[in-house]
């Protein structure tokens, strides 16, 4: 006569419960990679992490995405307001400053314009000196000046993605003085180049962003 099934068992040794697998290297690295999005290297535009061409031109993308999941480039007018904001706050700032150091060129209508020009070049320099530290600071602290702060843009290294480290903040902001001699074309040049880069962006591997994705 067979035995009962329970007496069969009585004495058996359980059988190990299965123990969960922890995800392998290769699982975490493809769920890195859906993560932030992929730049063009033909034209330079954000794409899906999840693309494999280039939804603009069709060139084909990198097999990771290169940069965290930021908005899109910020374009000319939004990163003009966002100039005007530090420009009224530095012009307070740097005026109050000269006036106290005792650098300030006061009034030089009736002056000739080489003694004018002696007498403002201080001033000048300062405030020159001024406004890079302060983009230095805010760039390599808080990723933007007050104004782009205030617009939700952020400036990145074009490259990764990456923070902008102090240096290259402070190498960017000095670089703006390449876009702007030359009657601004290197700031006009955001809204001619497909992916809204100044001449300044270009030489510090930079590019404007807005902070979250749109």
């Amino acid at each position: 006569m067979a035995e009962p099934a329970a007496v069969r068992n009585v004495g058996a040794t359980p059988a190990p419960e299965p123990t969960p697998q922890a995800p392998t290297a290769t699982a975490a690295s493809a769920e890195s990679a859906t993560r932030g999005r992929k730049i063009c290297p033909g034209c330079h535009r954000f794409n899906a992490a999840a693309s494999a061409f280039c939804a603009d031109c069709g060139v084909a993308l990198p097999a990771t995405s290169t940069v965290p999941l930021f908005g899109g480039p910020a374009g000319f007018w939004i990163r003009l307001v966002a100039f005007i904001i530090d420009a009224i706050l530095l012009a307070l700032v740097q005026a109050l400053l000269a006036d106290r150091l005792g650098i300030s060129a006061g009034n030089i209508d009736h002056l000739p314009w080489q003694e004018g020009l002696l007498r403002i070049l201080p001033e000048l320099v300062f405030g020159s000196a001024v406004t890079a530290v302060y983009a230095m600071i805010m760039v390599g602290t808080w990723g933007g000046t007050l104004g782009k702060l205030i617009l939700g843009l952020r400036v990145v290294r074009h490259s990764d993605g990456g923070k902008v480290p102090y240096g290259l903040a402070l190498g960017r902001s000095l670089a703006e003085f390449m876009s702007l001699i030359p009657i601004g074309l290197g700031y006009v040049w955001i809204a001619l180049s497909p992916s809204k880069r100044g001449w300044h962006d270009y030489l510090c591997d930079t590019r404007v962003v807005y902070a979250k994705a749109r």
